[in-house]
């Protein structure tokens, strides 16, 4: 597992603002890692929503007037429990076990298939 002691941890936060020039103006001052693209907030009215990936720190400093933020979760600490399920050392080491898991058997009738 990765020391994160140091760094900030990543966030992924959904970022709603009033309208789309006020979602531009942020994304212009405050460049962040979206995932995806801006669309509609659910409900009345003009807002609009983009989720992104910042640290920590960003997070606070995101909000302004117009603009809210609502952390969905903490990415670093699920990137971590997802490595965590990862085994260790080579799977294909011994030719007599077959890996495990989803995948698919391709039978391949040219050479060494």
């Amino acid at each position: 597992m990765a020391d994160t002691s140091e760094h900030e941890n990543i966030l992924h936060v959904r970022v709603t603002a009033e309208d789309a020039e006020t979602l531009r103006t942020l994304l212009r001052e405050q460049p962040m890692d979206v995932g995806g693209r801006p669309r509609p907030a659910p409900g009345p009215g003009n807002a609009m929503t983009v989720e992104a990936f910042v640290p920590r720190g960003r997070a606070e400093r995101l909000v302004r007037d117009g603009v809210s933020v609502d952390v969905l979760r903490d990415a670093t600490v699920t990137g971590q429990a997802r490595q965590a399920e990862v085994g260790r050392g080579n799977r294909f080491a011994d030719p007599r076990h077959m890996p495990r898991g989803m995948g698919e058997l391709i039978k391949n009738d040219g050479p060494g298939g």
